[in-house]
Formats: structure tokens, C-alpha cells, sequence
């Protein structure tokens, strides 16, 4: 299992953006490697909504003219 996490460690050290996923506070080796596995290169996305789409959640307002409020939609 040892090996198995270096040998993972090691191709994620080949990632340029890695070091700023592996800042943000609660997430570790097991979820980025599995984020990046999942998703691969996120600089292929232009913006955060393309992202959100390929996971399933497409964003969007939702009002009926007297009230206002924000949803997921499945597409």
C-alpha cells in the first residue's frame, strides 16, 4: 500500500496546478488523486459552470415573478 500511495504522490507531483488543490484545508492525496482521475486536466474547462456541468449540477435561477430563489438542475 506504501508503494502504491508513492507511486501515486509521484505522478501528481507532475501535475502544475496540484500544490494548489492539495492546499485547500480537507483535502488530501485520496481526494484530488480521485478528482483527478474522475475529472482529468481542469485546465481544459474555461470557466467553474463547465465543471459543474460534468458533475451534474447546472445551476440556474428560478423565479416565478413574485419570488426568487435558485435551484439545481439535473439536465
Amino acid at each position: 500500500m506504501d508503494e502504491l500511495i508513492q507511486e501515486i504522490e509521484a505522478k501528481l507531483s507532475e501535475i502544475p496546478y496540484i500544490d494548489e488543490m492539495m492546499g485547500i484545508n480537507g483535502i488530501g492525496l485520496k481526494t484530488v488523486s480521485c478528482f483527478i482521475a474522475e475529472v482529468g486536466d481542469i485546465r481544459r474547462f474555461d470557466n467553474p459552470k463547465q465543471l459543474q456541468k460534468l458533475a451534474g449540477y447546472a445551476i440556474v435561477a428560478d423565479s416565478s415573478g413574485q419570488a426568487q430563489g435558485r435551484k439545481l438542475h439535473q439536465p
